[in-house]
């Protein structure tokens, strides 16, 4: 048995037995949840270039430069992803992403606000 961690599919309760005080994780627009590795911004990173069918330096191209030092932001909203942390998230939220991250905070895992995003 393959043994749990930030490289295998989100799972609620294998993630409780697992970690304490960790969530480092994107809401997907559908509402998935998949581990933010290696960090929030390069996830975003590789599912923009996914969804656009572009390379990562086309990606860099087109970013606006007001966003140059706020990379995640625009990424966030390329996706439709929003990026959460233990006491906080990022991003603008559909219904399906609101309730996974209800979900998360009723189950322990997620200890922020489910309506107002904060700083990470």
């Amino acid at each position: 048995m393959e043994k749990y961690g930030v490289h295998s599919v989100f799972n609620i309760q294998k993630h409780k037995e697992t970690f304490v005080n960790y969530l480092e994780v994107l809401i997907l627009k559908d509402g998935t949840v998949m581990y933010a590795v290696p960090s929030h911004q390069e996830l975003a990173i590789k599912l923009a270039c996914e969804e656009l069918k572009i390379s990562r330096d086309e990606l860099m191209e087109r970013c606006p430069p007001e966003y140059y030092c706020d990379f995640l932001t625009w990424a966030l909203g390329l996706t439709g992803a929003i990026a959460v942390w233990n006491r906080s998230f990022m991003g603008s939220m559909n219904e399906k992403q609101a309730a996974k991250l209800k979900q998360l905070k009723v189950a322990g895992i997620y200890k922020g606000s489910v309506t107002k995003p904060g700083p990470p």
